[in-house]
Order: C-alpha cells, then structure tokens, then sequence
C-alpha cells in the first residue's frame, strides 16, 4: 500500500488515514515525524523561514523531490539553501497533491509540510 494524504485544511493534513494538527516531515519510507522547527527558530528567530538544517537529513534519504508545503496561504519560505537537491515549493494543499501525484508516479519523495498559514 503506498502512503498518501487523503485530506489538507487550515490547520491539519490527513496522511495515510491519520490527522495531523502539526507541522510533519514524510520521510522516504512514508514515517512521519514532526518537523523540528526549533531549528529555524534558532537560526531565523521564526518558523516561517525553513532553514536548510532542517531539510539535510532527508538529502540521506535520497530522494527524488523533496515537497515543502509552505502553509495554506503560502508564508514559509526557504532560507538560504545550498544543499543540490530538487525541491518544490508549494502552498500546503497543492503540495499535498504534488506529493501523491509523484508517489502514484513511483517517484522517491519526501515532505515537509507546514499546516497553518
């Protein structure tokens, strides 16, 4: 079974039937993990801005694409990335999409997906 999400609002995604009220990060395996916003707090002194720290771990997952769900009105943006990886940028719900779009694809893909603005 290949894991999807099946729903995105204000304030949640559903993946593989499960909801979420938080920030997540899908690994290429389809495990889910809260996104670790400390860590742009830390450096951008915000959560809005996704720091590349936050996006190296997956680079040794190997993925295709990396998706980053920039919140349903869009207001995460990426710092300053220097790591060589493809990675798509989209508002939350159309990142969603993206992602089943390439799962169903059989691509290798990751996500991070921020559920508020």
């Amino acid at each position: 079974m290949i894991n999807m999400f099946q729903d995105c609002k204000f304030g949640m995604v559903e993946y593989d039937e499960k909801k979420y009220n938080h920030d997540i990060i899908v690994h290429v395996d389809g495990n889910v993990t809260p996104r670790k916003k400390e860590i742009s707090r830390r450096k951008y002194g915000t959560s809005h801005i996704l720091a590349e720290e936050e996006i190296e771990p997956l680079i040794h997952e190997k993925p295709e694409t990396i998706i980053v769900g920039s919140g349903v009105h869009g207001a995460l943006r990426l710092g300053e990335i220097s790591i060589d990886a493809d990675i798509i940028v989209l508002p939350t719900c159309k990142a969603v999409k993206k992602y089943n779009q390439l799962i169903g694809a059989g691509k290798k893909v990751a996500a991070i997906v921020h559920v508020t603005c």
